[in-house]
């Protein structure tokens, strides 16, 4: 009888090993990325600019040293992100001298060419140590890539422009966006950077994020 007994608990303590190797392979995310820690609940959850995509947005700005470093890593996690992801930066104004590069990210936006000028414009302030910090540094900057002066200009001071700053802004609080930086996951969950090891594990739990919307 103990025999047995000895038995039926090997095999229950063997069933519950198992299962727990199931789950740490399958699941094991949710022991190692936790909310509170590595993530937050937003209070205000907002609209993504794209429905039926899951929506991982970049809070940053030219100025930041700290997005500059990461832009490596954000343009390798692109190249290989889920095809269901829409990935949408916007730049924030509450650091110093933040506004005007703002405005020349969603004049680049206008006139579709982020892709041609993001980098350099961060290379030329953090590289080149260039004072890309007025309208008509700006101006002069985007004058290189073939923009009109004037063109510039309008565009920098139009109500459009004015418009995506006034709503980034509204979504920098909304998010609760303290520094850049910063990432939100469908305009549900900040991930709390302070809570993580390096950039690279800032990634993992945006996939982690990612995968949860996407059940």
């Amino acid at each position: 009888m103990l025999r047995k007994l000895m038995t039926a608990m090997a095999l229950l303590v063997g069933l519950v090993l198992a299962g727990t190797s199931v789950a740490a392979e399958s699941g094991g995310d949710h022991a190692r990325y936790a909310e509170g820690t590595h993530y937050k609940v937003l209070d205000t959850q907002g609209n993504v600019a794209e429905p039926g995509k899951v929506e991982v947005r970049e809070f940053f700005s030219y100025i930041c040293p700290h997005c500059y470093a990461l832009e490596p890593l954000v343009d390798d996690w692109l190249e290989n992100k889920p095809e269901n992801v829409d990935y949408v930066r916007t730049p924030v104004t509450f650091l110093r001298n933040a506004e005007p590069l703002a405005r020349a990210y969603y004049v680049a936006e206008v006139l579709d060419m982020v892709g041609e000028v993001h980098k350099p414009i961060f290379d030329a302030i953090h590289k080149h140590r260039e004072p890309l910090f007025t309208p008509t540094a700006l101006a002069d900057f985007f004058a290189k890539y073939g923009v009109d002066k004037d063109e510039f200009n309008q565009l920098y001071g139009s109500f459009g422009v004015s418009t995506k700053l006034r709503q980034g802004d509204a979504l920098a609080r909304d998010h609760e966006i303290r520094g850049v930086p910063s990432f939100v996951v469908n305009g549900k969950y900040l991930v709390l950077r302070e809570g993580l090891k390096s950039n690279a594990e800032m990634f993992d739990v945006i996939d982690y994020l990612v995968a949860k919307e996407s059940k």
